[in-house]
């Protein structure tokens, strides 16, 4: 068996997405992949990160076409020599150039994507003097896989990775067999062939498997990964720092903007143009939107019980939102003073410290309604 994924295994950028990667990685480990592609969402942590994972957990991650733009190497191995009894697979893996690199690294990598063609001109002779097969483990998409293929010769199979496109069976292209079991592991693509003596695929058959409800989950793996949500969540709260959710109460909920224009559709209006709509945007511009001091201000009931919180469905509460100064949504026409004490929630973000130019009446005027 040559077990392998064509990239973007990594999560999000966000920093308890970080820690659920860990998780990830740890238990790829144990899958005894033979080889990892690279892709743009691997690297959504920095260089260093991914290197970190790579070494702890030995997950053998190849790229071709990724350089350090500063000393022109590959950041990691080119193409991976894997052996199987008397089969030997050399398996190349390349990305994207159109799509762009973007970290939460402490520094920007000064990276480069090379063209993907010249690249796989250049390695696939020098892989097929060492390997019988040669498998490419592409992070494009169907269509722009295909393309690929038609450019350069001597690639076998090519397993696409950075697709929502499954392919329920295989599409030969020249000589070379595409398969694409799509995305985010919901199902496994297997290919059952027989090879000749120069390692062509002679005869085979492709199989695809749904990882749905219809799979019994193992037992120790349900337990492992329900071990871990109650130690990410612990991970969660400590991520926040001073700035708990303890403030309001379980039993009321932020209803989100989207709730209060359907009555107040004049006043949506108006304050969807004011800089409170984009109050969130301004932290991922700074790159600071995982920052809780700056969390507290930017969206809505960060400190609140069912407040903001990257989790859906409460990520939708971004931004200085109507709850933001009128508090819950359920409060509302069950408490007189959920307008009258809206202003008095200005000063708690715009203090001496982060707006020491602050007067009501001026800044009033910009919201008024």
């Amino acid at each position: 068996m040559l077990l392998l994924d064509a990239g973007g295994l990594f999560g999000p950028r966000s920093k308890l997405e970080r820690e659920q990667t860990r998780f990830v990685c740890e238990v790829t480990a144990g899958f005894g992949y033979d080889a990892i592609g690279l892709g743009h969402q691997d690297l959504n942590y920095g260089l260093d990160f991914l290197r970190e994972m790579i070494a702890l957990h030995h997950l053998p991650f190849t790229s071709a076409n990724v350089r350090d733009t500063v000393s022109g190497e590959p950041i990691l191995p080119p193409y991976l020599i894997v052996r199987k009894d008397s089969q030997v697979f050399g398996i190349v893996s390349v990305l994207d150039p159109a799509e762009k690199f973007i970290s939460m690294s402490a520094r920007d990598e000064a990276l480069r994507i090379d063209d993907p063609v010249a690249t796989l001109r250049l390695l696939v002779p020098q892989i097929r003097r060492e390997a019988k097969t040669v498998v490419l483990l592409s992070h494009f998409d169907v269509p722009k896989t295909e393309e690929l293929l038609k450019e350069i010769e001597g690639v076998d199979i090519a397993v696409v990775g950075h697709t929502h496109q499954a392919l329920p069976g295989e599409r030969v292209v020249g000589r070379s067999i595409m398969l694409a079991a799509g995305y985010e592991g919901r199902a496994v693509g297997r290919l059952n062939g027989s090879f000749d003596d120069e390692g062509v695929v002679r005869a085979f058959n492709v199989q695809m498997t749904d990882l749905d409800e219809k799979i019994i989950n193992d037992q120790a793996m349900d337990a492992q990964v329900e071990t871990f949500k109650l130690r990410l969540e612990e991970i969660r709260l400590t991520l926040r720092g001073k700035h708990q959710p303890v403030k309001g109460s379980d039993r009321e909920q932020f209803l989100s903007q989207r709730e209060c224009r359907k009555c107040h559709a004049d006043i949506f209006a108006k304050l969807e143009m004011s800089r409170h709509n984009s109050a969130f945007t301004a932290l991922i511009q700074k790159g600071m939107s995982q920052e809780p001091e700056c969390l507290v201000c930017h969206v809505t009931g960060y400190e609140h019980r069912n407040g903001y919180d990257e989790r859906p469905p409460y990520s939708s509460l971004i931004n200085v939102q109507c709850e933001a100064c009128h508090g819950y949504g359920t409060l509302h026409r069950r408490d007189s003073r959920w307008k009258k004490e809206a202003r008095g929630t200005c000063a708690e973000c715009h203090d001496q410290k982060n707006s020491p130019n602050f007067d009501f009446a001026t800044y009033w005027e910009k919201i008024r309604h």
